[in-house]
């Protein structure tokens, strides 16, 4: 069962994953329920991936993305359920840790495609193709 993980050139870009939480809080209840059932397999799935929890007192629930780049990427998940904060876990693992960058203007190229411009009123031929059924014995004679 392969799990697709964000790479570059084949080095995943997740170093390690924490959950911070507060043993008492409510706001940190999905995120303990989380650790209690979903937290070990998700790290048996994803062994490239260092996973640690960490206690924090009075403190809203974190996880938080440590990547390849060195910025880390923080996402509270006060008061989510267990499958939100599984989601938030996933969406981490996925992400190449960079920062979206917004370009300036739209990219054009200088060389028009080959194809011509796509026109959604292009007439289309049909096409037809005979299909016949050769065997191996049929290629040697």
């Amino acid at each position: 069962n392969h799990v697709a993980t964000m790479s570059i050139r084949g080095v995943a870009q997740l170093k390690g994953l924490t959950l911070r939480y507060c043993d008492l809080g409510g706001s940190s209840r999905g995120a303990r329920q989380f650790i209690r059932e979903n937290l070990v397999s998700w790290a048996e799935k994803n062994p490239q991936t260092q996973v640690e929890t960490a206690i924090k007192r009075n403190k809203h629930p974190q996880l938080i993305g440590e990547y390849v780049w060195g910025e880390p990427k923080i996402v509270t998940v006060k008061n989510m359920s267990p499958e939100e904060i599984l989601a938030n876990a996933q969406r981490l693992r996925n992400s190449s840790g960079r920062k979206m960058t917004r370009l300036a203007e739209p990219v054009k190229s200088r060389t028009p495609s080959v194809q011509g411009v796509w026109d959604p009123t292009t007439p289309f031929q049909r096409l037809e193709f005979q299909v016949s059924h050769q065997t191996a014995n049929d290629l040697q004679s």
